[in-house]
């Protein structure tokens, strides 16, 4: 019998990842989405769509009927911790489920962002919950260089707040692969990893790597977290995402993601990918 896999926000990066792996592997999912219409490629992929928000208990409920497994993706905002509630209130409600679950890096009581610290609480709900539970807090995405593609196209310069530190920044990639591994595998029952690439560098190291790909000079600027905070205000992304990415801005540039550990060799049997087979194989492409 195949297992049946509920995953939210299955339309994201991540999920956009894990999901072929998993149902490749026999998984029947159930894709929990805000707009069916703009998820049809997941359909197409043989997903069974459920639509609704994070706000909608009963549509959580549904999607979560008779699945053995809970992939619980929610997006990051100050509404967290109630995403969080009903998405654990849906797979409690729907029998045991193995529950894993996206978290963020440094998720804690004492994390330097307000994302850290929400996430945090959504993690001890699961813990607390009685269900099986595997919990990844990520990296850096190396895929948030995408952010400077066009100042990167057009000055050959990349603007990020990071000042000198170094990250142990991780491709999207393989965050999906661990998923699709724990998911189909198990093995890592109520277990918490930090998964992260393979090395810890600086933007201007990554800079360097771009530019030798490109053949041509890329320069990473480093600017103020102010400066930061001002260009996500003016993305839209509120008050709130302004505040976070200041504050992650200047925990990294204070070394707070200077370290890198085997988690996703753990997880998956492989190597975590490093910056340049990312740039090759994904950022390439878009330059």
């Amino acid at each position: 019998m195949s297992k049946k896999i509920l995953v939210t926000g299955a339309t994201g990066n991540i999920a956009g990842f894990t999901i072929p792996q998993i149902i490749d592997g026999g998984a029947t999912i159930h894709a929990y989405v805000r707009n069916a219409d703009k998820a049809s490629h997941l359909a197409e992929l043989g997903a069974i769509l459920f639509e609704g928000d994070f706000s909608d208990q009963e549509a959580l409920n549904r999607a979560a009927e008779g699945v053995d497994a809970v992939l619980a993706i929610t997006p990051a905002g100050p509404e967290a911790i109630e995403q969080g509630k009903v998405v654990l209130s849906a797979a409690l409600n729907s029998g045991s489920p193995y529950y894993v679950r996206l978290s963020a890096i440094g998720a804690a009581p004492d994390a330097p962002t307000e994302n850290g610290r929400l996430h945090y609480e959504s993690d001890k709900a699961v813990m607390e919950s009685g269900l099986r539970y595997t919990i990844l807090r990520p990296h850096f995405f190396m895929q948030n260089i995408f952010g400077n593609l066009e100042t990167i196209k057009a000055e050959g310069k990349m603007y990020l707040g990071m000042g000198d530190g170094k990250l142990g920044m991780i491709d999207v990639r393989d965050i999906a692969d661990s998923f699709a591994a724990i998911l189909l595998n198990g093995g890592h029952e109520n277990e918490i990893y930090t998964p992260t690439g393979p090395e810890s560098i600086t933007f201007t190291d990554a800079a360097s790597i771009i530019t030798d790909g490109l053949g041509k000079q890329v320069d990473y600027v480093p600017i103020p977290v102010e400066a930061v905070g001002e260009f996500i205000l003016k993305a839209g992304w509120g008050e709130w995402g302004a505040q976070v990415m200041m504050d992650y801005s200047k925990a990294y540039s204070e070394g707070w993601g200077d370290f890198i550990n085997d988690d996703v060799k753990t997880i998956t049997g492989n190597k975590a990918r490093g910056f340049k087979q990312f740039f090759d194989e994904v950022l390439s492409s878009a330059l």
